[in-house]
């Protein structure tokens, strides 16, 4: 229901309704002509033949409150031309609101006011259903709550979608799901924190398949609007993926009321200003739905250790699109370089296990050394090679033609030129368990973290000159991130930050966490830790030096990468065989996708 109880404000200037008559789709007899009427209009939807349309109309402004009560009016289409709109309901002195028609056309969806019997003095808004078939039965649903409901959506299975402010939600108004049962409705469900917020979700529209969903949503970090924007989510096979702006149709007022034309071609939505009224938009449903699916997140590259392989996630479908096989054990990947990424079979990995596991697995050893070059765009193997004098070969950089891989039993970083395969040159660092490394671009320095000494071996790529700074035990994780070298010392619980300049240890940032593995950072600069044994994330602020926020997992996480344009994280779960999304504004776990055999290493495509 488009009030303004569920909106805080509403702000945006209003364009004249003629603007949305002169840019009608090319089949504009498909809707009617409702340019007379009461000031505000709002929700159209469509019976499933396309012949009968509803929509909702008030006067006064929006945001403020109706003079006079909001009506549901119709009107139906015969030989190409709608007839004049009427009211749709036998009565016209509630609010009612937000009209939908079932799929199968039985039903006309809505919500009101109306009281339930004769004894009901609340006035909270509930949904209810009109016949039409004719018989004129008009009845409320049994989901209804003590607190407001709105939006009612029916799909092809009988389900009904719809928002609502009652208690046990996730903020102000969430969105739940209802399963058919007979001619009615089950217990609702929330859908869940990749759809439902600490805010407020509204006004939605889901297809008829369930796989798409549009929504208003209040309050969001990334609203255009603080009273309402319109975001999109479609399902995968691991759940509803986390919600999109549709930043093309979001502006500085309410953006609310989707619903798709039955041809599939047209979404309409309600837009409006605080002081203004609300007028019908449209755009093409097809494009901007390919648009926001494209736009989710790039291929995210995993290296499988026990399936000896890297896979390619796409993370709009929520699955793998593509599997490469590699040496034994891949741990990790190199950064992705002119389109083309390193993996090196470490030759040590756990012992296969098809079905996620509760304990860690042991250990089996495969060595081969082999390196593996695959071109991203085209996901296909480059070049395939096993490296001499370099056992169990962890982690890798690329820059220009050579790649750096660590070559952990010979206390070494293998030079390798990625045209012939061929080790070209070494770097002694000196140091036990030579494992992750990292790329100072501005000061041509390779960092390389020494997991058993406790160490990181600085390295002048240009030079050959290096040193050995002592960080802390168990240095392993590292990550180049600005002026600062940052290393996770599992064994010590701490995280340093190292110049790489200078080699001095700039911070170090005690009791973090139980064995800080992985580092990556944000787009607001925040250095975020994954740690193994106590299973959480952890903020760093990198001006402070301090730790400002943990999220609790619900498995142990081995690697870490933060999405480079949204508050997401991805993280690897060796034992679940699985990569966890993770909204880093609400902690909660998103989706969890089945990737390959303990996952470990991960990158995005570009």
């Amino acid at each position: 229901m488009t009030c303004l109880s569920r909106n805080s404000l509403h702000v945006f200037l209003l364009p004249a309704l003629a603007s949305f008559l002169a840019r009608v789709p090319a089949h504009a007899e498909a809707r009617p002509n409702f340019d007379a009427g009461l000031a505000n209009k709002a929700g159209l939807t469509f019976s499933p033949d396309g012949n009968a349309a509803y929509w909702t109309e008030w006067n006064g402004a929006w945001g403020g409150d109706p003079e006079g009560p909001r009506v549901i009016y119709t009107s139906r289409r015969s030989d190409g031309e709608w007839s004049t709109p009427a009211p749709a309901l036998p009565t016209q002195h509630h609010d009612d609101d937000d009209p939908f028609v079932s799929p199968d056309g039985r039903w006309l969806y809505f919500v009101s006011d109306r009281p339930v019997d004769e004894d009901d003095e609340s006035s909270d808004t509930d949904i209810w259903r009109y016949s039409l078939s004719g018989d004129g039965r008009l009845e409320p649903l049994t989901v209804n709550s003590d607190k407001a409901e709105y939006s009612p959506v029916v799909t092809a299975s009988g389900a009904l979608y719809f928002a609502s402010a009652r208690d046990g939600g996730h903020g102000r108004g969430d969105l739940y799901r209802a399963p058919a049962i007979g001619d009615g409705f089950g217990q609702p469900e929330l859908l869940g924190p990749a759809v439902n917020s600490a805010t407020g979700e509204w006004n939605l529209w889901v297809s008829a398949d369930e796989t798409d969903l549009i929504f208003e949503a209040s309050s969001r970090p990334t609203n255009v609007s603080v009273s309402g924007d319109l975001y999109y989510s479609w399902q995968t096979p691991a759940g509803w993926t986390a919600a999109v702006p549709i930043a093309t149709l979001n502006t500085p007022g309410s953006d609310l009321m989707p619903r798709l034309h039955p041809d599939g071609k047209s979404l309409f939505y309600t837009t409006a200003a605080f002081g203004g009224h609300a007028r019908i938009e449209h755009t093409g449903w097809k494009k901007l739905r390919t648009e926001l699916r494209a736009s989710y997140a790039p291929a995210l590259l995993v290296a499988n250790r026990s399936s000896h392989e890297v896979t390619f996630v796409d993370l709009a479908r929520g699955e793998v699109a593509d599997r490469i096989a590699t040496g034994a054990g891949p741990h990790l990947l190199s950064n992705v370089s002119d389109g083309r990424v390193v993996a090196t079979g470490y030759g040590e990995f756990p012992k296969p296990h098809a079905r996620p596991v509760a304990a860690r697995p042991p250990f089996v050893e495969s060595l081969n050394s082999r390196m593996t070059l695959i071109n991203v765009a085209t996901r296909s193997v480059v070049l395939d090679t096993v490296l001499d004098e370099c056992a169990k070969p962890h982690a890798s950089w690329v820059v220009g033609q050579r790649a750096y891989i660590t070559c952990e039993t010979e206390r070494r970083v293998a030079v390798v030129d990625l045209g012939s395969g061929r080790i070209v040159d070494r770097f002694d660092t000196g140091q036990a368990g030579s494992h992750v490394l990292g790329f100072h671009a501005a000061t041509g320095t390779l960092a390389v973290s020494n997991t058993d000494s406790g160490s990181l071996t600085l390295i002048n790529v240009d030079n050959g000159r290096s040193k050995v700074v002592n960080v802390a035990p168990g240095s392993e994780g590292l990550l180049v991130a600005g002026d600062r070298i940052w290393v996770g010392n599992a064994m010590h619980g701490s995280v340093a930050a190292v110049d790489p300049e200078s080699g001095d240890v700039a911070a170090l940032i005690e009791s973090v966490c139980g064995f800080p593995i992985s580092l990556d950072q944000d787009r607001r600069g925040k250095v975020w830790v994954a740690c193994f044994a106590s299973a959480e994330l952890v903020e760093i602020d990198t001006e402070s030096s301090e730790a400002t926020r943990r999220i609790k997992l619900q498995d142990n996480p081995l690697n870490l990468l933060l999405h480079p344009g949204r508050d997401l994280a991805y993280v690897s779960l060796p034992r679940q065989n699985a990569v966890a999304e993770i909204d880093l504004i609400s902690g909660e776990e998103l989706r969890r996708i089945t990737v390959g055999i303990e996952p470990d290493g991960l990158r995005w495509s570009h």
